[in-house]
């Protein structure tokens, strides 16, 4: 009966409040992302993101645990604090104060221990004394990277990357015991944020341009691409993937959490971010191309980049078909780097096209899959 019950522990109120903060960590960093000049300065923004999203999915995996008495609303509301700060002084480009930054990173990784300490039970406090250590150091490079005048300090922002892979490799689950049924809810309504910053995107490229049929088109084209995007894992895949955690052990559950989510869903958000800076210079675009400044090709990779990532999430979990989301991927981030010549509406439709031709192709092989009858021996 306890089992029964914690199954159906679903997101609270207070978590979606927390998820606000997202909002803007997202908001911000595809605002950094359209003012980037150099190549390098991507990875700059991917570290941050990689940072914010690791602790923000630790955050996930508190509540998870201790799910949110009164305790838990302090922490995290005292967590969305830090979290403001951390997106408001992210060192991307020219933007931000690393040093604040590193400190702030520092302050949510020692909130988020004394909390799972104080709350999220024996077995998971032990677990967490195993991987704060990891979190602590990743969180005193960064403020390195703040301390350091060269410019090379960015590798100690990416640095991190390489410890949480090897929390990640080395977790066997043991001392956690996750709900699928709301860790799956919850990175759900993560990329519902982050499908929601396109809109935004959307409405602030036109904001300062004439509703003419040709902007008409454009927010039409945006929209409807969006909606496929949404349509592409929000109508199976999510539901598939928490049947698949209900089902694994423990050992299982948890590596599906790390690989496909924590890391599988870090790779989608940074897609998507891409694809809402992609949309913003797409659906501005003016006829003299003073509006796109080239990042309109963001969207081509960003589109190409969340359907490779998430051909990795559905390999992971087990879900299928895989090789058409992978090949879509590839093909929309080799159609970025040839260069075609194409802006505006008709880069946002051939975007468009690929994903909705893919997506047929995979309903169709859902269909096949469902009509072939099994086989029976002997």
């Amino acid at each position: 009966m306890l089992e029964s019950q914690k199954l159906e522990f679903r997101a609270q109120t207070i978590e979606l409040f927390f998820d606000l903060v997202f909002v803007f960590v997202v908001t911000r960093l595809t605002h950094l992302v359209e003012h980037v000049h150099e190549p390098l300065e991507y990875l700059h923004a991917l570290a941050v993101l990689m940072l914010v999203w690791w602790m923000y999915g630790g955050y996930i995996w508190l509540t998870n645990h201790a799910h949110t008495p009164k305790m838990m609303r302090l922490v995290l509301v005292a967590a969305m604090a830090g979290f403001m700060v951390l997106a408001l002084s992210a060192p991307v480009g020219d933007a931000g104060n690393p040093l604040v930054f590193g400190f702030a990173y520092l302050f949510v990784v020692i909130l988020h221990f004394c909390a799972f300490i104080a709350r999220g039970g024996r077995p998971a406090a032990g677990a967490m004394l195993r991987i704060v250590p990891f979190n602590i150091a990743a969180a005193l490079m960064v403020i390195a990277a703040g301390v350091i005048e060269a410019e090379w300090r960015w590798v100690l922002l990416l640095a991190p990357a390489a410890l949480y892979a090897v929390v990640a490799v080395m977790n066997t689950g043991e001392g956690f015991a996750l709900d699928p049924v709301h860790f799956v809810e919850r990175h759900g309504l993560l990329l519902i944020i982050v499908l929601g910053e396109t809109i935004i995107a959307i409405g602030t490229g036109l904001a300062d341009h004439p509703l003419t049929g040709e902007t008409i088109l454009r927010l039409v084209l945006a929209v409807a691409l969006i909606a496929a995007l949404w349509w592409s894992y929000f109508d199976a895949d999510d539901q598939r993937a928490e049947h698949r955690m209900l089902e694994a052990d423990n050992r299982r559950r948890t590596r599906i959490a790390l690989f496909a989510y924590t890391m599988g869903h870090l790779a989608m958000v940074a897609g998507l971010i891409l694809v809402a800076a992609g949309l913003k210079a797409s659906v501005a675009y003016g006829p003299e191309g003073e509006a796109g400044h080239g990042a309109d090709v963001l969207l081509l990779l960003g589109t190409g980049g969340y359907l490779l990532a998430d051909a990795a999430f559905r390999r992971i979990v087990g879900l299928a078909p895989v090789a058409l989301r992978a090949l879509a991927g590839l093909a929309l981030i080799g159609l970025a780097l040839v260069s075609l010549p194409l802006h505006g509406a008709s880069l946002i439709g051939l975007t468009l096209a690929m994903l909705l031709l893919m997506l047929a192709l995979e309903g169709r092989f859902s269909a096949t899959v469902a009509e072939t009858p099994p086989e029976h021996h002997g």
